[in-house]
């Protein structure tokens, strides 16, 4: 098998096909997601911006591409394939009735295509897991370099926005920064792929982490501390992880001896997720209040079809929201979810995702036991984006938009491609190298 893979790949002298320009595209929309933010998502021409520009670029590349039946090897793809055929039963008896409000919300689900394409055109030629692998690792470098300049940009100067944007051209959102450098510390500290310093890397590791000190975010310091705890649980005899713990521990010391109340904004955040907090208190409770309803009104009156896509899930079952403002989601992913598909959809989409992250760790055990370091440092890096990206999407409207959805489901496909290429191709590392 190493023969043939390295074969396969020595030979590959032919031109640039469409979808290898789409994989070196879409490597770049991605990197413009994540340092630039909402902001970003907005070039193009309503309604035809930077993602659904891409999402037709892949389409084309995928209708080209002879590999589709190997992807339906996977049970995975069936599951999604499902639930995206379910999600569109929901969403086309809307669009008469709310017009572009049920397009925006079906984004939830038609993102899902990233997944399919991404998963097709890597399984169809192995050199090009290579070569988003290989794109992951220039992008670990670019952003933990670049993204704490472009926070500073972002709060210091005001930038312009782009006409019919909701966000500055500069915009990151700390949920998403913190979901990025989970991935990338599990990618850091699970393979050898990574070639970064590990003193630069360290370094810039915590002046990313002061972001969340800054910021204060619940949900994505949650995010974080949820993936560093897969990380160091999956790698608790590394060097790596006990240095950045040693670390991280004397500068929480140095800092409360500098200023015991530094860490007190961040840790009240945090703690009011869990446990009653006055400042809070009123925000948590009408999240609580509202999600109870959604999903009890779900299982009596709406269990089969949900509300469907393009209902206002806020003012349309009364909640407001605190302070004023439009709010169409309830701020957690998973309810949006029961919500607009009922409980069949629901039921789908905890098979789609549970069922992945299950096979991502049964991968990642399976590689872990023979050794094989790269192999099981992906698995552990899209396992760690998983567990962060699920965190945060239970408290933030993440996967209804193109700055965390394409994320999500790019990751999700790259782990069906990673998940059949191993099977056939288990030394393909090796034999790149040779």
């Amino acid at each position: 098998m190493l023969d043939e893979t390295s074969i396969y790949l020595k030979n590959d002298t032919e031109k640039s096909s469409i979808a290898d320009k789409f994989l070196n595209w879409y490597s770049w929309v991605l990197l413009g997601y994540a340092l630039c933010g909402r902001g970003f998502s907005y070039f193009g021409v309503a309604p035809a911006y930077i993602g659904e520009i891409t999402l037709i670029f892949g389409l084309f590349a995928l209708s080209i591409n002879k590999s589709i039946p190997k992807l339906l090897k996977l049970p995975q793809a069936w599951f999604l394939i499902i639930f995206m055929v379910w999600c569109c039963l929901n969403t086309i008896p809307y669009f008469p009735i709310y017009g572009l409000d049920a397009i925006r919300d079906a984004a939830l689900w038609y993102y899902i295509f990233f997944a399919l394409i991404v998963a097709t055109l890597l399984i169809s030629k192995p050199q090009r897991f290579l070569f988003m692998v290989a794109q992951y690792e220039r992008f670990c470098r670019i952003f933990i370099l670049l993204i704490p300049f472009l926070w500073l940009i972002a709060r210091t100067i005001p930038l312009p926005s782009l006409p019919g944007a909701g966000a500055r051209i500069i915009s990151p959102k700390t949920a998403d920064t913190m979901t990025h450098l989970s991935g990338i510390i599990a990618f850091f500290i699970g393979s050898n792929l990574l070639d970064f310093h590990a003193l630069l890397f360290t370094f810039m590791f915590f002046v990313n982490l002061g972001i969340v000190v800054i910021n204060s975010n619940r949900s994505g310091t949650l995010a974080f501390l949820n993936a560093f705890f897969v990380v160091g649980l999956a790698k608790y005899k590394s060097s790596k992880i006990w240095r950045i713990l040693t670390i991280t521990i004397l500068i929480i010391l140095l800092a409360l001896i500098v200023n015991p109340e530094i860490f007190e904004p961040l840790l009240k955040k945090v703690l009011s997720i869990f446990v009653d907090n006055n400042e809070r208190q009123g925000s948590k409770e009408y999240r609580l209040e509202w999600w109870t309803y959604l999903v009890k009104s779900t299982f009596s009156d709406y269990f089969w079809t949900g509300r469907g896509f393009g209902f206002n899930l806020g003012a349309g079952t009364g909640f407001d929201p605190v302070g004023g403002g439009v709010v169409r989601s309830p701020h957690n992913g998973h309810i949006t979810v029961l919500s607009r598909t009922g409980v069949p959809g629901f039921v789908l989409w905890l098979i789609i995702q549970l069922g992945w992250a299950g096979s991502i760790l049964s991968k990642y055990l399976q590689c872990r036991k023979k050794g094989q370091t790269k192999w099981s440092g992906i698995f552990l890096t899209l396992l760690t984006y998983w567990v962060a990206s699920m965190t945060v999407t239970s408290f933030e409207v993440i996967i209804e938009g193109p700055t965390g959805g394409i994320w999500l489901w790019t990751m999700y496909g790259i782990g069906l491609a990673a998940i059949q290429i191993y099977k056939r191709y288990p030394q393909l590392f090796d034999a790149e190298a040779e």
